[in-house]
């Protein structure tokens, strides 16, 4: 993404989140302090603009996470995620809940879906071997996954910190049947 664009993301990203993704490309790009017509050079269609902003946030968050390769499940594993999953989701706020309005809300495309699919599979995979070998326990790897990123935006909702965000966290690790 280039400098134009990312200006642009970053003034989309509030009004997302005070208006709504109908918010016009009018109000995004005044105030990204450009032109509608540069909006629309930068960002073809809304679409774009809004698969820019999911394919953003949700590479950022994988960003913050440990690399994969060669980690095996556990409890360090999965604190050291939780910590950067955390870390990045109160170091940017904004970020963190419109990644899950356009989630939730289902507007990003089927490629760039694709495109964060590719990018979770390493992580992915560790949850899979971890299943399958039995060091956790699930109906399916997806409702695992569901339930770690889901119990980690409980503490950042209830704004646990300290003691409850540590019983938060044994919680988990005993829903998975993960012995810390």
């Amino acid at each position: 993404m280039n400098d134009r664009q990312k200006q642009i993301v970053k003034a989309a990203i509030p009004l997302f989140l005070t208006e709504g993704v109908s918010v016009s490309t009018a109000r995004i790009a005044n105030a990204a302090g450009v032109s509608n017509g540069t909006l629309f050079n930068a960002f073809p269609t809304k679409q774009d603009l809004i698969d820019a902003i999911y394919r953003s946030t949700k590479t950022a968050m994988f960003a913050a996470f440990p690399a994969p390769q060669g980690a095996s499940f556990g409890p360090k594993l999965l604190r050291k995620n939780w910590d950067a999953y955390l870390g990045w989701a109160r170091a940017a706020p904004e970020d963190h809940k419109v990644m899950h309005l356009l989630r939730e809300s289902g507007l990003a495309s089927a490629g760039v879906k694709a495109e964060i699919n590719a990018l979770a599979a390493p992580h992915g995979q560790i949850l899979v071997d971890a299943l399958e070998q039995g060091t956790i326990r699930g109906p399916s790897v997806g409702f695992i996954s569901d339930l770690i990123f889901n119990q980690i935006d409980l503490v950042i909702e209830h704004n646990l910190h300290g003691t409850n965000e540590e019983l938060a966290f044994d919680m988990l690790c005993h829903s998975i049947g993960l012995v810390k």
